[in-house]
């Protein structure tokens, strides 16, 4: 009979992301990994060549989790459906969210790591980098004299991600009133969205009607504590 193995890639890599999201990116080692996947260090390094590979591994999985959930919405210039995406896998994946909070756009890497994991890193990278910019493309024409990039990346990902890190980097739920600020907050910055909502089902446009002749000031005091 073949033995089947009791552990694969994927335990270890789930593994190191639970590591990192607990106690920080820092405490990722192959011992740590080894110990939160319940199997002998030797396991770890029978499939993973270093730490790093490892991390490579992790960051992959959660960015391409996260670039799938958003590109689309991205690439067709549907702005707050993309924050409605963002915000529901950050509720579905808190621990794979809280890993790329501290990983930015890469994870801690040595010289040791293969070049083929270093494109594929900056491949996953590129992919939802396109996605974006073919968001400031559709939306460039509409956002009326300001830097569109600037203003999507601020829409887009800067203003949920700052609205939802304390909560996750602390183990918390996500406020269940995030949707209603950013909401507020879009409409305010990306009219052009609403309006196109509302032609598109008229049930939304007495709601889209009154977020629109909400005052600025009201957008501006929903994103001030963001930025912060």
């Amino acid at each position: 009979m073949v033995r089947l193995a009791k552990f694969n890639d994927d335990t270890f890599v789930q593994a190191a992301i639970e590591v990192a999201a607990t106690c920080g990116v820092g405490a990722v080692s192959m011992a740590a990994i080894a110990s939160k996947a319940g199997a002998p260090m030797g396991s770890v390094y029978h499939r993973f060549g270093s730490r790093s590979e490892v991390l490579a591994r992790a960051w992959l999985q959660a960015k391409a989790g996260l670039r799938q959930v958003v590109a689309a919405h991205w690439q067709a210039g549907r702005t707050w459906p993309a924050v409605q995406a963002l915000l529901g896998w950050c509720r579905q994946h808190p621990l794979h969210a809280r890993f790329l909070m501290q990983c930015e756009d890469h994870p801690p890497i040595d010289e040791a790591l293969a070049e083929p994991w270093r494109q594929r890193l900056e491949d996953e990278q590129l992919a939802l980098d396109q996605a974006f910019a073919q968001a400031v493309q559709r939306c460039a024409p509409h956002c009326q004299g300001q830097d569109a990039a600037t203003l999507l990346r601020f829409v887009l990902l800067d203003a949920p991600l700052a609205l939802v890190r304390p909560a996750l980097l602390q183990g918390g739920a996500i406020p269940a009133g995030a949707e209603a600020l950013l909401r507020t907050s879009h409409v305010a910055l990306c009219p052009w969205w609403s309006l196109a909502e509302a032609e598109a089902s008229p049930d939304t446009a007495e709601s889209s009607a009154h977020l629109m002749t909400l005052p600025a000031v009201a957008g501006t005091a929903a994103i001030a504590p963001l930025a912060h």
